[in-house]
């Protein structure tokens, strides 16, 4: 639904990337970036000219839905809108002045009244003079917000009069006024013409009138619950941010309207908190209110004349300056030394901001950052390698180590009939299916939707249309792939579903697991699967909770971990036989361990337990010890006796060698190959030819070396590894790694992208104030 204004955008700002863009994106010339981000915007961040910074980008390669259907961060559209219009206002008063041709000085003139009319628009479509709506969406019906239920489902209102066709979102604060004062201020002087330059004056008295006539509140719809003060909570005396925010709002509406009300405001505030005075302005490092302030400054120094209050002005600037001229803000940066000409530290900072922009992708989806896993990285991060938070990188993103992280997937099932059709659950209790052997985004579906509760384990059988799950409130079967779901009747007894699993060679044939006890289901056919069970724990001796597994392999074992002793027994009938504690006798104060255990696929009298402790000294950490049981749990490897050996014959120096650096994943050990264990750390994959004497660290292809989950399911070749940044998939037993493209961030398996518009507001600043020369502009990075 683009307008004529956008079209012309689109045809002066050409799409196409070329080819040398697509791999890596941010070593573009910045002049070419600037056109790729801005056509970007016009064509999936725009509606009717307001700028949704946040939007969903359909994984089919689909239009972005901008009506109530879609999903967009629209509660914060005003906000970023307005320093839109602010960026575009520079962009077209350096063109003018620069001399650019005509069609492009025209193009971006049109363009910044688009974004304009989007921002009074904001106010015209709650039906109230002044009452700034937060953005709005196309169409009727419920938003995304009402749709999840979010606490400000009641915000939502429909359109007044000639809007009435659009969905606005309510609850105004005073950050919205504050940055539609400054984006309007400066698009009131450096751009607005004529009829344009009439509208901004009305647009501007409205919004500064709704709280300067309301004794400085700000008033939700018919004046429902408490109003927002326009100062927050202030002692009356000290200035802080958002008092300078109120200063300069009043005084860009007297600026533009001419209105005693508004400098009568303005000189009211200037004596309370003693302005004229100031001398030195501390605040709080806060992201979100210096951009606000640093741009209403703008604002001032091009209207205020008065060289008492310029001087108190550049105060602010410097308290502002001191909380962030480490961060490598572009904007900020620009701001500062276009206001503070003569400060120290010019160099430097520019030398950074510009390293900023160069370093901005033009592909701005959101993806998981771990930069925190490589000490060889430093903040400030370059954009590309940073983890940003949201448009204009308020809260500091560039200085924050991680961010954006998958939900992690934790079990995956791939049916016999088909190794394509992978099924896999994440951490949320999510359950997706895949057709295309995650090959890419699209080709992952969620099938859990007529599930009443979070999945904990999946097990698939040999149609690719039959699996079973494991629920938070018990246990599943399908035989529609996810399309209808049947409870299964195990006895439960009171315990909580722990796992579920077909019988590897007989497909009618299912193990439960709760942690009260262990179940099997008997073969009667596909009509009745599921549908009588048979206890495989009883005889055990009562005490409480503890976990079970099965493991139907030749010969078959359960095994039953109650408090801390291991358990097991043939699953042919044989008796329970107690096996040896997980934990290390004389051992068990320092070591506690992990809260699983690995069966051999190829022989169940064969499992691997683990066992970590915190070491304070010597900066140790955490270790791992891996033990191995070959007779069902009756003896374990690395026992005392066997650890004081190691010590007497190489000392501390073997025992080291023994344990394992740092947390560990269950372990896997390779159905194809008993010799082979797989492991997860935060350094990748540990992988082991000889059942856990050496080791070698894999991580070809991870992004996020971190690696949560090692997975081997059953009638698949392949491995899969869940990690803060998705799934990922190898096809040579964990050599090398590609993307499974179940990255789970937001909704299920949705990707966002962020449009861009703050580099548009920085490039635009620093081009206007001569920080940018046309040469640096057009450079391509090395």
């Amino acid at each position: 639904m683009q307008s004529l204004v956008s079209l012309l955008i689109l045809a002066v700002l050409p799409m196409q990337v070329p080819e040398e863009a697509v791999e890596p994106s941010w070593k573009l010339p910045l002049a070419e970036k600037e056109r790729i981000i801005e056509a970007n915007i016009v064509e999936r961040h725009n509606i009717l000219g307001l700028y949704p910074s946040q939007v969903e980008v359909p994984l089919d390669g689909s239009d972005v839905d901008d009506t109530t259907l879609g999903v967009g961060n629209i509660a914060h559209s005003v906000a970023w809108t307005s320093n839109y219009l602010a960026g575009a206002s520079y962009r077209y008063a350096f063109l003018k002045k620069s001399r650019a041709p005509k069609k492009e000085v025209l193009a971006s003139k049109q363009r910044a009244d688009e974004i304009f009319d989007a921002v009074y628009r904001c106010q015209l479509v709650t039906g109230v003079k002044g009452l700034l709506a937060r953005g709005y969406a196309i169409g009727h019906g419920e938003s995304y917000e009402e749709r999840w239920g979010d606490s400000t489902k009641d915000e939502w209102h429909q359109g007044a009069g000639r809007w009435s066709g659009l969905r606005w979102r309510g609850s105004p604060s005073h950050h919205i006024y504050s940055d539609c004062i400054h984006g309007m201020g400066q698009y009131y002087d450096l751009v607005a013409e004529g009829e344009q330059k009439e509208r901004c004056k009305e647009a501007v008295d409205a919004l500064v009138s709704y709280w300067v006539d309301n004794d400085l509140l700000i008033h939700k719809l018919g004046r429902e619950g408490l109003p927002v003060p326009i100062l927050g909570f202030t002692d009356g005396k000290t200035l802080d941010t958002r008092v300078m925010m109120a200063i300069a709002g009043a005084k860009v509406a007297h600026h533009v309207t001419g209105k005693d009300k508004f400098k009568d405001t303005y000189e009211k505030l200037l004596d309370q908190y003693g302005v004229r005075d100031l001398k030195v302005f501390k605040a709080h490092k806060d992201f979100d209110d210096a951009e606000h302030v640093f741009c209403h400054l703008e604002n001032l120094f091009r209207i205020e004349k008065d060289e008492g209050l310029r001087r108190a002005y550049r105060a602010v600037a410097d308290g502002l300056w001191a909380n962030h001229k480490n961060d490598a803000q572009s904007l900020y940066t620009y701001i500062y030394y276009s206001v503070a000409t003569d400060a120290e530290g010019k160099e430097a900072a520019l030398k950074e901001a510009l390293k900023s922009l160069q370093t901005w992708p033009t592909d701005m989806t959101l993806k998981p950052r771990m930069n925190s896993l490589k000490p060889n990285l430093k903040p400030p991060y370059a954009v590309c390698d940073a983890a940003w938070d949201n448009e204009y990188i308020w809260k500091g993103c560039l200085l924050n180590a991680d961010g954006w992280l998958s939900r992690i997937v934790t079990d995956v099932a791939v049916p016999k009939e088909d190794p394509m059709v992978i099924y896999a659950t994440d951490e949320a209790g999510d359950l997706y299916q895949s057709r295309d052997g995650a090959e890419t985004a699209a080709g992952w579906h969620c099938v859990d939707q007529h599930l009443p509760s979070p999945v904990v384990a999946i097990s698939a059988a040999h149609k690719v249309r039959v699996l079973a799950a494991a629920c938070e409130d018990g246990f599943y079967l399908t035989t529609t792939g996810g399309y209808e779901w049947d409870r299964l009747s195990v006895p439960e007894e009171g315990g909580k579903p722990k796992d579920i699993l077909f019988h590897p060679e007989e497909d009618y044939v299912l193990y439960a697991t709760t942690t009260r006890g262990a179940y099997k289901s008997e073969d009667w056919g596909e009509e009745f699967l599921g549908k009588s069970w048979t206890p495989l724990s009883d005889g055990l001796p009562e005490m409480g909770e503890g976990r079970f597994i099965v493991a139907p392999n030749s010969p078959g074992h359960v095994y039953a971990l109650l408090n801390g002793v291991v358990f097991s027994r043939s699953l042919d009938g044989g008796k329970w036989e107690r096996g040896e504690r997980l934990d290390i006798q004389g051992m068990d104060q320092y070591a506690k361990f992990y809260d699983w255990l690995s069966v051999d696929p190829s022989d169940s009298s064969r499992a691997i337990v683990g066992l970590r402790a915190d070491v304070p000294y010597q900066g140790l950490g955490v270790l791992s010890l891996l033990r191995e049981t070959r007779d069902a749990g009756k003896s374990f490897s690395n026992d005392l006796t066997s650890l004081y050996e190691s010590f007497n014959k190489g000392g501390i120096a073997k025992l080291l060698s023994l344990v394992i650096y740092g947390e560990i994943s269950p372990v896997v050990i390779d159905p194809k190959d008993p010799d082979v264990v797989y492991m997860g750390t935060r350094k990748g994959i540990r992988k082991s030819g000889d059942r856990g004497k050496t080791w070698e660290t894999l991580k070809a292809g991870l992004d996020i070396n971190w690696v949560r989950t090692v997975l081997a399911p059953l009638h698949s070749n392949w491995l899969f590894a869940g990690t803060p940044a998705g799934l990922y998939v190898s096809e040579d037993r964990g050599q090398t790694w590609r993307e499974g493209h179940l990255t789970l961030q937001f909704q299920k398996n949705t990707r966002r992208e962020i449009g861009g518009a703050a580099f548009i507001d920085a490039y635009w600043r620093g081009r206007y104030y001569g920080f940018i020369s046309k040469d640096t502009a057009q450079a391509k990075l090395p």
